[in-house]
């Protein structure tokens, strides 16, 4: 299939029904079955690299979801795993986070360079 990129520009993507960003989970389930696949965050789905998240259980009626998705742990799982995971430092900077306040390992891209950078692989996946 090749060299594949999940470009995730919607954060928290179906986070109440599944407790999981779907795109998150199906770009792990992929790389576990030996697809070669990255991940670049934009827009607000850059919150995802922030370090140290800590989502309390939400109620909502009787209803809960008492262990709400770490994203930042899935994301460094994914490192370890050998995937590579980059962001656009733009969107970081527009929200006001600090480069010091990521996971380890993942990497900046700067927009201007986002054409030539996607131009690397051979399928590209936009969520």
């Amino acid at each position: 299939m090749g060299k594949i990129i999940n470009v995730i520009d919607t954060a928290y993507r179906a986070t109440l029904e599944e407790q999981d960003d779907t795109s998150l989970w199906f770009t792990r389930a992929c790389k576990n079955a030996g697809a070669d696949m990255d991940i670049l965050l934009t827009g607000n789905a850059v919150n995802y690299v922030v370090r140290n998240q800590n989502p309390h259980a939400l109620y909502l009626g009787k209803g809960a979801i008492p262990h709400p998705s770490k994203f930042q742990d899935d994301l460094s799982d994914f490192i370890k795993s050998g995937g590579r995971l980059y962001f656009l430092n733009n969107d970081l900077e527009e929200r006001g986070i600090e480069s010091k306040e990521i996971i380890e390992g993942a990497q900046a891209l700067d927009r201007t360079k986002m054409a030539s950078f996607l131009d690397t692989y051979e399928n590209i996946w936009h969520w």
